[in-house]
């Protein structure tokens, strides 16, 4: 009989700090900063120069090191979906076969259609899309055959599905920066409403180009007035010169696992998804909003029957923006009242970035590998602590603590606001 309880069996990353989770955890904790000079957008035109690039990756050769470890005919797949997509949707394609065998699935004897996709994210092939429209221009009968596919919002999802021979579900949802949050929410419901054994949800990287970053820039969202010249400081969450977020290149795969499923074939469990929580602030600019940021925390410490006292660390959204910093720690006071002193809070944007749509499954990832470790990593660029910060923010160094529990808050642009509860694993 199901449990009704949901655990995360499966882990996988890409970022600039790392492929593997240790690599990033590990990254992190000794201060390396993803964010340096774009290398593969054209910044000529637009003012902000800077934000956090993957390395040179080659999807062909990380493809290759899965020959001799999962069955040839998955592999074939892979080969297959490689030849029809671009590398947005080949590194999400990877990103899953690195979870699915991290969750020992590939292995298993499964029914398809108890398994699934659940893909967050939105304009994730901005980049192809508009150098294919260039192209275009030029001549016509020089785009890529398969523009046509590659452009529907089902390509990421419906791929990596056609690999895992998941036929339960696939389909995408978005929720801006709060996308991570709520596709573990639909997940969650896939799970305990459509009994639904295994879920993937993909979180892929964002497909940057010139004209979505010069836009937000106008927006005074991203940085771009200060530390042009130096790339490493220039995220810096909590400090009183803060000045917008640094957008990032980053995604994350969580494989979520009916509780008594994979205790039955003996998995591995990283984690508890304890439950998710979205809300929307019925306003499409997305101002910070104290009162939804309550809400959220609120509700997903009440249906997930945990009191206040019992969460002890806090993966915090923390973007470097000036209002929207204080606005989280100000949520945090109210809803965990006395309790919020004793909570350790940080910031994983002051190094990695901001993931965009995948920050919340990416923080979530780190912040699971920080749980297990027992470590957390220092909050950076702290030159000058603003006043109005009163809580531990992380901002001397990294901390040792045993933590239970934790919060994972995530907001974006559109008032969407969502908050998910971990558990460390206890059968």
């Amino acid at each position: 009989m199901s449990s009704n309880r949901i655990v995360i069996t499966g882990i996988a990353i890409n970022t600039p700090l790392g492929d593997t989770l240790d690599n990033v955890g590990n990254n992190l904790l000794s201060g390396k900063s993803a964010i340096g000079y774009w290398r593969s957008v054209d910044t000529s035109k637009i003012y902000s120069k800077i934000g956090g690039q993957l390395p040179e990756y080659d999807t062909e050769d990380k493809l290759r090191t899965f020959d001799g470890r999962i069955s040839d005919a998955v592999v074939a797949r892979a080969e297959r979906v490689f030849k029809q997509t671009n590398k947005n949707v080949q590194l999400s394609v990877l990103m899953a076969m690195d979870a699915w065998l991290d969750a020992g699935l590939f292995e298993q004897t499964l029914d398809p259609y108890e398994c699934g996709v659940i893909c967050g994210g939105h304009n994730l092939s901005d980049h192809y899309l508009l150098t294919q429209q260039a192209v275009f221009l030029d001549e016509p009968e020089f785009i890529d055959a398969f523009c046509g596919l590659n452009s529907l919002d089902t390509d990421h999802s419906s791929s990596v599905a056609q690999v895992l021979n998941a036929k339960g579900l696939a389909y995408l949802i978005g929720g801006t920066c709060a996308t991570g949050n709520v596709a573990m929410q639909a997940a969650i419901n896939a799970i305990k409403v459509d009994k639904k054994q295994v879920v993937a949800v993909v979180c892929p990287m964002a497909s940057f180009h010139p004209l979505m970053l010069h836009s937000l820039t106008i927006l005074e969202a991203i940085c771009y007035s200060q530390y042009q010249d130096a790339p490493t400081k220039a995220s810096r969450p909590y400090d009183i010169n803060r000045s917008g977020f640094l957008p990032s290149e980053g995604g994350a795969v969580l494989i979520l696992e009916e509780a008594e499923h994979a205790k039955s074939r003996g998995a591995e469990i990283y984690a508890e998804l304890l439950g998710a929580s979205i809300n929307s602030d019925a306003n499409h600019l997305g101002d910070p909003s104290h009162e939804g940021q309550v809400r959220v925390i609120q509700d997903v410490l009440k249906k997930c029957h945990i009191a206040t006292e019992q969460v002890d660390y806090v993966s915090a959204h923390a973007t470097s923006t000036k209002i929207g910093d204080i606005v989280e720690l100000n949520s945090i006071r109210k809803v965990f009242g006395s309790h919020a002193e004793k909570l350790i809070i940080n910031a994983p944007k002051s190094l990695l970035g901001h993931t965009m749509w995948a920050s919340g499954a990416v923080e979530a990832a780190i912040a699971i590998w920080q749980m297990k470790r027992g470590e957390f990593h220092q909050s950076h660029n702290i030159e000058t602590l603003d006043p109005a910060v009163d809580l531990n923010v992380c901002a001397t160094g990294n901390v040792k603590k045993d933590v239970d529990i934790f919060l994972n808050n995530s907001f974006g642009m559109g008032g969407i606001n969502s908050a998910s509860l971990f558990r460390r694993y206890y059968d």
